[in-house]
């Protein structure tokens, strides 16, 4: 397995950007898959939360061994704390940068595979919004959105209730004062945009603690997916807002859940293990 640190100019960004991957070209050195089979690799980009970086799935979480396993490519990005969304004045394009850019960008400097069923996008709490929201915008490129105790808090900003540690300001900041509930900033918004235009749905997974404080928000979630009669995995498992939660679901989630070449399923079920 590789572990890689590769830095280049991101032009949605305007800057040189720092990014992780995950390579596993040398888990066996006389067959690797990729080589041996003439297959290219299967990739998940992996978004980190608010107030992490680039590293933060490496220094919290064994994502690396789990990669490995499945022969998976991971992409971790740095995304500060703008919620992966564009600004465009600060030249802060996060959205064009990760669901575009980032993608084109990794595809050529690596033998990864440009079919969208094999283009993955996953992350948690900040980064299991931006997950959900660029993967459901540019779904024609994410065949796969996986939504840790993803921060759905677009309602409660509209209502004008602090959640969790971002402020009224902050959230002013990244989303404006506007009708942000009927845009495409909402993931909620972007689903029922695609079930209209009858287009074809990611494979959908969902995971937070019961004794999150997001839960509210994801169950919301899952009850309009299940409303709108689109397949999904909903699982809700003993756990808070950290990191012991996260490590447990990034687990689950590589080896059991994404369909890397051991595991090739549809996914449309509401696993529920409360205490």
């Amino acid at each position: 397995m590789a572990l890689l640190q590769v830095d280049f100019k991101a032009n949605a960004l305007q800057r040189r950007v720092r990014i992780n991957v995950v390579l596993p070209v040398d888990k066996d050195a006389h067959e690797s898959w990729a080589d041996h089979r003439g297959i290219p690799y299967k990739t998940l980009y992996l978004l980190h939360g608010i107030y992490g970086d680039a590293n933060s799935w490496l220094t919290n979480s064994n994502v690396v061994r789990y990669a490995e396993e499945k022969n998976l490519v991971v992409v971790m990005p740095d995304g500060e704390n703008g919620f992966y969304l564009d600004h465009p004045d600060y030249m802060n394009c996060f959205s064009q940068y990760v669901g575009q850019e980032l993608v084109d960008v990794t595809r050529r400097m690596f033998p990864l595979s440009d079919k969208r069923e094999d283009t993955m996008i996953g992350g948690f709490s900040m980064g299991g919004y931006g997950a959900l929201r660029t993967g459901l915008k540019f779904s024609d490129t994410f065949g796969v959105i996986a939504g840790l105790s993803s921060a759905l808090i677009l309602e409660s900003h509209a209502n004008q209730q602090q959640t969790g540690p971002a402020t009224s300001a902050y959230m002013d900041a990244m989303f404006g004062k506007g009708d942000v509930v009927n845009s495409d900033l909402n993931p909620a918004f972007l689903i029922r945009k695609l079930v209209e235009e009858k287009a074809a749905l990611p494979m959908l997974y969902l995971g937070c603690g019961a004794q999150d404080f997001l839960i509210s928000a994801n169950e919301a979630f899952d009850a309009l997916l299940t409303q709108l009669h689109v397949p999904h995995t909903f699982r809700v498992t003993d756990g808070r807002h950290d990191w012991d939660f996260w490590e447990k679901e990034i687990k689950y989630l590589i080896r059991e859940w994404l369909p890397t070449e051991n595991i090739q399923h549809a996914a449309a079920e509401e696993i529920r293990t409360k205490p």
